[in-house]
């Protein structure tokens, strides 16, 4: 979401890494799929995120990951940093033809900004079915793996 995206920036995360093709695979999932590229939805959070925090002057890393296609990682050429499957680095590869930046990062234009509040959070997060499903869904994930770990390394040490 936007404004979880925001919300860390201001709190000085140093890196977001939204991911732009399981983004996409929530709309696909719901019937939601994008005519083309320019209105794929992770494509599109990226590129808004990175422009948001540009033209604000933060300075966390924007760095997209989790890409379905080589369609993904060249319309957002010119962020921050990509994080790309061995696969698709070879497809990009064997493409001979030229990738036109189409990232660039705005000068901050020091506009007044009123900072992300645990009510906004909430409220846009709420207003946001897939940011919250995924959300929920990482946590969940999240909690299983270190549970997996912890059995893991006291079986490990015996205990």
């Amino acid at each position: 979401n936007p404004t979880q995206a925001l919300a860390c920036a201001e709190a000085g995360a140093f890196l977001i890494s939204p991911f732009v093709g399981r983004i996409l695979d929530w709309y696909v999932a719901h019937g939601q799929t994008p005519a083309g590229i320019d209105e794929d939805p992770g494509v599109v959070f990226v590129r808004g995120v990175y422009a948001t925090f540009k033209q604000r002057g933060l300075t966390t890393v924007v760095m997209g990951a989790s890409f379905r296609s080589t369609a993904q990682i060249e319309a957002l050429a010119g962020c921050d940093r990509l994080t790309i499957a061995p696969d698709l680095l070879e497809k990009l590869d064997a493409d001979v033809g030229p990738l036109p930046r189409k990232l660039v990062p705005a000068a901050a234009d020091g506009a007044a900004v009123t900072p992300v509040d645990a009510a906004r959070f909430a409220a846009d997060l709420a207003a946001d079915p897939m940011a919250t499903e995924k959300l929920a869904g990482g946590i969940e994930t999240f909690a299983k793996d270190l549970d997996a770990l912890r059995a893991t390394i006291r079986t490990r040490l015996g205990a």
